[in-house]
């Protein structure tokens, strides 16, 4: 019954989202869920990520942490299109690298999944609107958004929750599985999430995509 709730109450929220004036979530200027002043004032990360993983923003930064916060645990959808937005803007180059090893075909986009009856309870996945919004500023039709070939099979721990890195990586270890492995043979892939601290879950599911057959696979999120 709670996830029919959580339901209703998203399609609430994004209907609100969609038709009402907006002000920023840093400065309360009308018009725009982050302004141009805001976004350029948040803190972009320096903490080294590991391997295959690039994020855009410190998570340690107020208005970047407001933010996620509102898209996750608020329902505030425009948040998350304009973080998939900024996103793609930053990282435009790192598209462009990658294009040389697709001979011609699509990037595809892979949202880091919820388990399913998590994502019923909340009634959606913030990596999911995120990805979508990356994949709508290519205009191109280079970046192609996939949220059906990665399935998390068990309900692990949050990984917020875990406080140590040795317990975020057993945690997540075998959470997922590839459901189309035909799909992404030879297939150049960006994995998106919202937020990395460890890397843990972004890392394993670039491991599995590997082992399936993908040729060049690599992260990005949007705060660390």
């Amino acid at each position: 019954m709670n996830y029919i709730i959580n339901i209703i109450l998203s399609t609430y929220y994004w209907i609100l989202d969609v038709i009402l004036p907006q002000d920023c979530l840093g400065c309360k200027t009308r018009g725009k869920i982050i302004c141009n002043n805001c976004i350029l004032s948040i803190r972009k990360t320096e903490r080294e990520t590991i391997k295959d993983i690039i994020s855009l923003y410190d998570y340690r930064d107020p208005l970047i942490k407001k933010a996620i916060w509102s898209l996750k645990y608020h329902n505030h959808f425009s948040i998350g299109t304009e973080l998939g937005k900024l996103l793609y803007l930053e990282r435009i180059e790192d598209i462009s690298e990658m294009r040389l090893y697709t001979q011609g075909n699509s990037i595809y986009v892979i949202p880091v999944p919820l388990y399913n009856s998590r994502q019923k309870y909340r009634g959606y996945n913030q990596a999911e609107i995120i990805a979508s919004s990356f994949c709508k500023n290519e205009n191109k039709e280079i970046l192609e958004l996939r949220n059906d070939i990665v399935i998390k099979q068990i309900n692990t721990q949050q990984q917020a929750k875990l406080n140590n890195r040795n317990k975020r990586l057993s945690n997540i270890k075998g959470a997922f599985i590839i459901k189309k492995p035909d799909a992404i043979k030879g297939k150049t892939i960006i994995v998106i999430d919202d937020v990395t601290t460890t890397g843990g879950t972004i890392s394993e599911i670039i491991k599995i995509l590997k082992k399936s057959g993908a040729k060049k696979v690599i992260g990005f999120t949007v705060a660390h």
